[in-house]
């Protein structure tokens, strides 16, 4: 990661999240692509990021609210233990697929 401007300051005093961990950062951060950062001392860097950099067979996801929003739910469950074991999917590993 590159800190290419030493120069931040305080866009809110304090926020709190929602039950959920989201939080609205509002004007500053309306409608941008992050790359999120944390490090030992709890501490958050969003770092905006050019959609045109993500590869374009992942780029509709990020322009899909409502699928990145599951995509994050479930990143999220995981993240709590909140799996369920399906098993393996081995037999499968060498079916024919018809495009």
């Amino acid at each position: 990661m590159l800190i290419s401007n030493q120069n931040f300051y305080v866009i809110k005093e304090a926020i709190l999240t929602s039950e959920q961990g989201n939080l609205t950062l509002g004007e500053a951060a309306k409608a941008k692509v992050y790359r999120v950062f944390t490090n030992d001392a709890g501490q958050i860097l969003l770092d905006p990021i050019d959609i045109e950099q993500i590869p374009l067979e992942q780029r509709w996801l990020w322009q899909n609210p409502e699928a990145l929003g599951m995509v994050l739910r479930g990143i999220e469950q995981a993240a709590r233990g909140e799996v369920h074991d399906l098993g393996s999917f081995a037999q499968y590993a060498d079916l024919e697929i018809d495009d």
